[in-house]
């Protein structure tokens, strides 16, 4: 990724786009609700930098909440104040002035990380605790990035991976620079560039001088703000992150959801919990845990060649479920796998590579069916 950021430009832009947003959305309305926020821009990652920051804020209000008169590790009283704040959270309203600020250090962001994923990274691992990067921060990380994902993703692998509970910051950013290397695992701009340019036409040769893509973008039409659904708003604002982003890098331009299907997805039911569960475990991330062979099952077959062991039934699964059913990626990853010297060294192209790259569920009957065939080769 060549070129160098031009940070006057970006902030410039930034203000423009904040301004265009809020002049259209409170035209018409006196605050903005958090369902409308999630859809508030058709860019996801502007979106979740401002759930980001409001979650950041609902969680220093509980702690402030305390008081050194009351007993409040007591259950009924854990419990009362767990249902007042997700009251609170369901009833997001925020007037302009108050959220101006919000959507402009959430659209700042939103550009550093599209156009400068290596500095944005290193500055969002320095800002961890005690210069450590723990399991909590890898899900934060994880969780809140949109743009250039795999990044993210493979950044928790790696601490998962390395069997403890933490690193220190420095341990991180050695790992940041080894994945960036190749850019394999960064988002190709452009969908993400249309998206801005559908608000305010975004001149890439003005923030980012250098670049040899396309300058600018004409402006599609907009869609108008969704429904609000039911339920606590902090324990179902980031079920749309699960939803497909565009691959590292896709031979061809691969657009996000229109704005109208990503509010039919995100106005479908939302199952709500019965019990009272703390916020924190609703916003974990799915890490995988550090495999050990036992868990994809009994193998006793050796096999000489793992593509020759793959039913079509099998295959058809694999490349439609695992791979974009893109048959060159699959044919190509399993390439990879026969050439690994070791399970371990299989197993890492998998839950490094692979999975960040096209998103895997770690947990789904594909990858342990695929990684038990791995196994089979090795045993």
């Amino acid at each position: 990724m060549s070129g160098t950021i031009n940070h006057a430009a970006l902030k410039q832009y930034a203000a423009d786009f904040t301004s265009q947003v809020l002049a259209d959305f409170y035209a018409s309305k006196a605050t903005i609700n958090g369902q409308e926020i999630l859809a508030l821009t058709p860019i996801r990652q502007v979106n979740l930098g401002i759930i980001s920051r409001i979650f950041d804020q609902w969680k220093a209000d509980a702690q402030a909440f305390r008081s050194p008169y009351f007993d409040f590790e007591k259950e009924d009283v854990k419990n009362a104040l767990q249902e007042f704040m997700n009251t609170v959270s369901r009833n997001i309203a925020i007037k302009q002035e108050d959220f101006h600020p919000l959507l402009l250090e959430s659209t700042e962001d939103a550009l550093m990380l599209l156009f400068g994923p290596a500095d944005y990274f290193e500055r969002k691992l320095r800002e961890f605790p005690n210069f450590v990067f723990d399991k909590e921060g890898a899900q934060r990380i994880a969780k809140y990035t949109h743009i250039h994902a795999g990044v993210a993703r493979n950044l928790a692998l790696r601490l998962t991976d390395s069997g403890s509970e933490y690193v220190y910051v420095n341990q991180a950013l050695t790992w940041l620079s080894k994945m960036l290397e190749s850019g394999s695992l960064l988002d190709d701009r452009t969908p993400y560039i249309e998206q801005f340019s559908s608000v305010i036409p975004l001149n890439v040769q003005v923030i980012f001088p250098g670049d040899t893509r396309a300058a600018d973008f004409t402006t599609p039409p907009k869609d108008s703000t969704g429904a609000r659904p039911s339920g606590s708003f902090f324990d179902a604002a980031l079920a749309d992150t699960s939803q497909p982003m565009p691959g590292a890098r896709p031979s061809s331009p691969v657009p996000e959801p229109a704005i109208a299907e990503f509010r039919e997805q995100r106005n479908a039911p939302i199952p709500t919990s019965t019990g009272v569960n703390s916020l924190n475990s609703r916003f974990k991330v799915d890490i995988p845990t550090r495999s050990e062979e036992a868990n994809y099952g009994s193998v006793p077959l050796k096999v000489d060649n793992i593509l020759g062991s793959i039913a079509l039934g099998q295959r058809f699964m694999f490349v439609n479920q695992l791979f974009n059913k893109n048959s060159d990626s699959f044919d190509e990853a399993i390439r990879e796998l026969e050439q690994a010297r070791s399970f371990e060294e299989a197993r890492e192209l998998m839950t490094n590579k692979f999975a960040s790259k096209y998103f895997w569920d770690m947990n789904s009957d594909a990858v342990n069916d695929l990684m038990a065939l791995v196994k089979r080769k090795f045993n």
